[in-house]
């Protein structure tokens, strides 16, 4: 028996409420942005080379770095109260 595939773009047969929390911003320019990285090896050159563009490119502000106590599990609570309180946007990271 063949188990179904999910949809990851959210066309599925379930309704999903898919409203963003806050709006998107108009521009990157001027704001933080929260990076956050989950242990793996290279996420955090990955993240450091977007945060480079985002400033190069995007003209973010500050950008901060953020992670995860182990890749296998969920973000601490802290940590999202910290991006929360620090940042206008965030980013995940995995490496390998």
């Amino acid at each position: 028996m063949r188990e179904p595939l999910l949809d990851p773009t959210g066309d599925g047969d379930q309704g999903t409420n898919t409203t963003l929390a806050m709006p998107r911003p108009q521009s990157l320019a001027g704001l933080t942005v929260g990076l956050l990285e989950n242990g793996k090896p290279n996420a955090t050159v990955l993240l450091h080379a977007v945060g480079r563009e985002l400033r190069a490119k995007y003209g973010v502000r500050e950008v901060r770095m953020f992670s995860k106590s182990y890749f296998g599990t969920p973000v601490e609570e802290s940590v999202v109260q910290q991006m929360l309180h620090n940042c206008d946007f965030a980013v995940a990271a995995i490496g390998d």
